[in-house]
């Protein structure tokens, strides 16, 4: 099993522990876990709940750091992010029974008139 699937697999086993759990990062792994982490705490939430990690957060975080993030460590972090994002959307509350909810993203397409009650025009 390659290191994207057991640190993958590792944040599930963590995200879905009901209790205190041990960590066990695969060998190799740590550095890539701390990078997860720090990325994640500063993730932003918007109107939906918690957004994705961005590219540009990690290029950020690259930068600030001084740490060679290439391309296939950028891979492992998205395919962490969306183990947690998952999570995420599977601990949403649901609404009460009998009050309609929308879906996260909408089926209705963007007209210049929405475009100008989001924006206040």
């Amino acid at each position: 099993m390659n290191l994207e699937k057991l640190l993958c697999a590792e944040l599930k086993r963590q995200l879905e522990a009901k209790g205190a759990c041990v960590m066990q990062v695969p060998a190799g792994g740590e550095l890539l876990w701390r990078w997860f982490l720090d990325l994640s705490r500063t993730r932003r939430a918007g109107l939906a709940g918690p957004e994705p990690i961005s590219y540009g957060e990690i290029e950020a975080y690259a930068r600030s750091t001084c740490w060679p993030v290439e391309p296939r460590h950028i891979a492992v972090l998205r395919a962490m992010d969306e183990v947690w994002m998952e999570y995420a959307r599977e601990k949403t509350t649901p609404a009460p029974e009998g009050v309609k909810t929308l879906p996260p993203i909408s089926t209705t397409p963007l007209t210049a008139g929405m475009l100008d009650v989001m924006l206040g025009g």
